[in-house]
């Protein structure tokens, strides 16, 4: 009976904020941009048709209704494969006698189940990217690329869940602490080998093939006083049409990387801004502060984890038939506390990408002394990704993991530079 009044519940909220969210974004007008940026080079009046504002528009709104009418939907999914999460946990125990092969065999079936139910809403985006003209990878490429994700998974998975459980078994009051312990040197060594064993599996990283290009960005390298870092482009067209660039890895192993489609796309200046930019980036350390703040900020999830975690299984566990806090077959339970935690954090976490995000910005402008360029990428960035430029409080609070592009066109077309060359 509380199961049922739970369910009734839960749609009628459902419905409710359905209506409501559907309010909100339907009122959006495309291409909308605050009074003070109207008719300025960050309206993408100004620099895009009303045809490319009106599909972008489309777009966002897509994405926008998809965020919020599908993250109540992925928790209440959790709590409903508890029903079936003990009759996978007795077919592991029948099958299998050692708990490692007990946990494999669970957490197999259970991340195959998980797959298939999402798959639809995956092929879904891999139409809709086509549509729209953001990628043109084949199905055969995207499928395979979600196998060699899928078969990472679990490999990876697997041996680090049945180390948490038997640290759960050894320290039942205190494994959150160990388990917080332990992800600091995972995540550093994950940091320093993804980059090298990882990555390559997706996508080919080599030197830069255009000689100029090279030139100019390895000159932008040395003034900035770092002429040893790994400059690499990455053949990004194999999956996207969009524009990226980005700084991966720690230690000898930390590299930046371009796209092919940011280089066939973008103008050299305005890639010399965004190499500048992940320059900035490499050069203030970005990478070891936002890996800093994630651990602190881990510590309070994985805490408050432990708390929920334990309130659910004596409040519902008797219900779900769930034998204690070590049990497999509350691990739904175990992945709803983290995802709302985490869900609950993530605006935080923006917040702080954002920060460095307009650093980077900062650092980028300073070192090409070269205002327009900083402009026409950043418009070049929009119309590329099939953006509007500007989004939404709400929607920013929740997805804003850059500032806002209307914003920082804004920030770089009355930027006073500081240094002269």
């Amino acid at each position: 009976m509380t199961f049922k009044r739970f369910y009734i519940g839960f749609t009628i909220f459902y419905l409710i904020y359905a209506i409501i969210i559907s309010l909100y974004l339907f009122n959006l007008e495309p291409g909308f941009v605050p009074d003070s940026s109207k008719g300025t080079v960050a309206d993408p009046t100004t620099f895009m048709t009303m045809n490319q504002i009106t599909e972008a528009h489309h777009l966002n709104l897509i994405y926008y209704f998809t965020f919020f009418l599908q993250t109540p939907l992925d928790f209440l999914l959790l709590i409903l494969l508890m029903a079936f999460s003990t009759k996978l946990r007795d077919k592991a125990k029948t099958v299998f006698k050692k708990s490692f092969w007990q946990l494999g065999y669970y957490y197999l079936i259970f991340s195959i189940l998980m797959t298939l139910l999402y798959l639809p809403l995956n092929l879904f985006f891999f139409y809709l990217s086509h549509q729209y003209g953001l990628s043109s990878q084949s199905l055969l490429s995207a499928l395979g690329d979600m196998g060699i994700s899928f078969i990472l998974h679990i490999i990876l998975i697997v041996p680090l869940l049945w180390l948490f459980y038997w640290v759960m078994k050894k320290f039942p009051k205190k494994w959150w602490l160990v388990t917080w312990g332990a992800s600091v040197p995972l995540m550093v060594i994950a940091m320093f080998l993804i980059p090298v064993l990882i990555l390559p599996l997706y996508n080919e990283y080599k030197p830069l093939e255009n000689e100029q290009l090279k030139a100019e960005i390895q000159e932008l390298a040395d003034e900035a006083g770092i002429s040893n870092a790994k400059i690499l482009e990455m053949n990004m067209s194999k999956q996207t049409n969009t524009i990226n660039a980005m700084v991966t890895g720690i230690g000898s192993n930390m590299q930046i990387v371009i796209g092919d489609t940011a280089i066939k796309e973008m103008e050299i200046e305005e890639i010399k801004f965004v190499m500048a930019h992940e320059i900035g980036h490499y050069k203030l350390n970005h990478i070891y502060v936002g890996l800093a703040i994630s651990l602190v900020i881990m510590f309070f999830v994985i805490l408050g984890g432990y708390l929920l975690y334990n309130f659910l299984i004596k409040r519902f566990g008797k219900l779900w038939g769930i034998e204690g806090q070590q049990d497999i077959a509350a691990m739904p339970l175990l992945l709803l506390t983290m995802s709302l935690l985490s869900f609950i954090i993530s605006p935080m976490m923006n917040y702080e990408i954002r920060y460095q995000e307009r650093e980077a910005d900062q650092y980028a402008i300073e070192l090409t002394q070269n205002k327009d360029a900083a402009v026409s990428a950043f418009q070049t960035l929009t119309k590329n990704i099939k953006s509007t430029g500007y989004e939404p409080t709400l929607i920013h609070f929740f997805l804003g993991t850059h500032p806002r592009i209307t914003e920082r066109i804004d920030s770089m077309a009355v930027y006073e530079l500081k240094q002269e060359k």
